[in-house]
Order: structure tokens, then sequence, then C-alpha cells
């Protein structure tokens, strides 16, 4: 009976846990879906890469969602079961509310080696990789993010270019560019153009074909034009991006035997996201509780706002081991030892400090259960 007890808290716990956390990633990824198609929208990005980019942005969305979606799920499934006394059929069964705890740990600590897999190994090169394919981007993004029937303007607002056409190679038709040389207005106007890079010294470069240029100073007579056959166009390609390493995409490995207090600061967040999850699924039955004739959900307001606080305090702490104004030995552990110490107190005053203790010294017998 007790091995069936535990299947089913942990089966309702884990659907629930699914849906809130698919629900929580889709709306996290859409917004992040509306950003990137606002910058592709407006040259700053690529096309191409806004998928991948959400995919690599979904895989750290989910390392930090899981915990939340954990608690959240414990919250709605004992809310639930206290709503159709399904806590009272199994408070007088003998089934006290230890089981939940039990079964929330069955799904917590599997659920904590992966996220510590995921924070210490995947994610650091997932946001590397975000990194690069940006960086790379941007360097190519000047022309190839040209759209048919738009003005186009230079990242450094050197050039404007127009074309009627694009087709998929990247081939314009019937195409204006603005641009200024030396003090001059310089404008051309070709029937095709293309790009085209020079091997020998590695330089892009934009080649017209057959078209015209017109070239002289604003308000003055005085214009030179040309008619080409074949004109190319040196692009000024931005330099490739610095070396400067970002600490989220640094490898574990070179960060434990690290003395830098913002490594150490990054070191101990990564561990802290599969700790969280103990901590909240602990925290969560133990507000979780319902009394009788209490609203089934009305915890859960307050639930969400000790998330909030628990987050926001475990941001103040890695800021204040990155600052150096705490010591990496003490660093962001004190946020989970209080909430910690929050559980306990939680649980003391809600069953009891003499059930409490004797079930942690064994004085209690198993059979003999508080009611939930």
């Amino acid at each position: 009976m007790i091995a069936v007890i535990d299947r089913y808290f942990a089966r309702q716990i884990l659907q629930t846990l699914l849906g809130v956390a698919l629900v929580l990633l889709a709306i996290f990824l859409s917004n992040r879906l509306v950003h990137y198609l606002a910058d592709a929208a407006a040259g700053q990005l690529p096309g191409d890469i806004i998928f991948t980019l959400v995919a690599l942005k979904g895989v750290k969305y989910l390392l930090l969602l899981l915990p939340l979606a954990l608690y959240l799920a414990v919250l709605l499934v004992m809310g639930r079961m206290y709503k159709d006394n399904e806590m009272v059929a199994l408070s007088a069964c003998g089934v006290g509310v230890t089981r939940l705890y039990r079964a929330v740990m069955m799904i917590a600590v599997p659920m904590a080696l992966i996220q510590g897999w995921m924070s210490l190994h995947v994610v650091p090169w997932s946001d590397a990789m975000e990194l690069k394919l940006i960086a790379r981007a941007q360097q190519q993004m000047d022309l190839s993010a040209i759209t048919a029937g738009r003005f186009r303007e230079g990242s450094r607002g050197e050039w404007v270019i127009y074309a009627e056409r694009v087709t998929p190679d990247h081939h314009l038709h019937n195409v204006f560019i603005h641009l200024r040389q030396h003090g001059k207005v310089v404008l051309l106007t070709a029937a095709q153009g293309y790009i085209e890079d020079d091997a020998a010294t590695g330089q892009r470069y934009l080649v017209l074909v057959d078209g015209s240029r017109y070239e002289g100073l604003p308000g003055s007579a005085r214009f030179r034009i040309l008619h080409f056959a074949k004109h190319g166009l040196l692009l000024r390609v931005p330099p490739p991006p610095t070396t400067t390493t970002r600490l989220n995409t640094v490898p574990t490995s070179q960060l434990w035997s690290a003395t830098d207090p913002r490594q150490a600061a990054e070191l101990q967040w990564r561990l802290s996201v599969p700790l969280a999850a103990v901590l909240l699924g602990l925290l969560a039955v133990a507000i979780g509780r319902v009394k009788p004739r209490k609203g089934t959900y009305g915890k859960l307001f307050v639930a969400v706002v000790v998330y909030v606080f628990y987050y926001n305090l475990l941001a103040i702490a890695r800021t204040w081991v990155d600052k150096g104004y705490v010591p990496p030995s003490i660093g962001i552990w004190w946020v989970h030892g209080s909430l910690l110490v929050v559980v306990a107190l939680l649980v003391m005053h809600q069953y009891g400090f003499a059930w409490s203790w004797g079930r942690l010294t064994g004085r209690i017998p198993r059979g003999a259960e508080q009611r939930p």
C-alpha cells in the first residue's frame, strides 16, 4: 500500500510539473522569440539563426524554470488533494504528510542531479554557442540581411542600399546605393549585384553589374557620371569580436580552482540551481497544508512571493560575492541555509515541536502519523 501511495503522489506531481514547466517555458520562449524577430526586422539579426538562438536559450530557461515548476506543482497538487478530501481519507488510513515529503524527494533529487549536469556543463556550452552565432552573424549581416523592396542602412550609417528583388543566393536585382566617400555623395544604380570574397586578401566586395555611378558635392553642378559593366565596392566588414570571455561561458572545470571572487560567484550560482529544486520542494510541502474552510489555493500567492524573495536574495548574495563584499567561503550558501531553517520552523509550527523532533529522532513510530 505504501508503495502505491508513493507512486500516486509522484505521478500526480510529475503530471502537474510537466504541464507547469511547458507553460512557463512557452511564455519565456515566446517573449524571447518576439525580441529576436524584432531584431531581425530591424536588420540586426539574420532570420536564419533565430530558431537556433531560441533553442539555445530554451536550454537555459528550462534549467531555471524547473525548480519553480516543481514548487508550483507540489502546491497545486496539495491544494487539489485537500479540496477533494483525499488528504483526509489518507489521514484516516494512517498515511500522514511525511509520505508527501518522500514523494517530492523521489522527484526532486533525480531532477536536481540532471539540473546539476545541465548547470555545470550544458548551459555554459549553450551560452558560448549563442555568443558565437550572434558575433558571426553580426560580421556578415550587413548585406545578407537585405530584404527585397526595403531600404537597408549600414551598421554605421555609411551607406543605404535598396534592391527590388533578392534571390535565395543573395543576388540583387535593380540595385540602388547611396553612400559618402571623401565628403562626396555617391549614387550607384545597377541591374544586378552580388557579394564576392577575395581569397588572396580576405576582403569582401559588392560587385555591381551593368550600372552607373554619380559622384559629386551637394549643391554643386560638378558631378561625374560613369557607366560601367562591372564595378566592385569594398565592404568594410567589422573586425572579429574580441576574445573577452563572459563568465557564463567559462567551462566549469576552470572554475573549481579559481580564486577570483567573480569566478567563485559564478560557480556557486551554478551549484545553487539544483540545490534550489530540493529546497523549494521541501518548502512547498511545508506551506502547502490547507486548513478546513480555507481557500484551496489561498497560499499560492504567498508562495510565489516567497519564491521571488528567495530568488532575488540569491541574486543579491551572488552580487556581494562578485564584488568582494562577502568572502567565497560564505558565498551564497547562507541563503540556502536560511531557507532550510524556514522550512524546519514551518514544520515545527504546523505539526508541533514534539512531533517534529520525534520523527527526526525516531521516537514516533511510522504508524503514528500526524494528521495533515
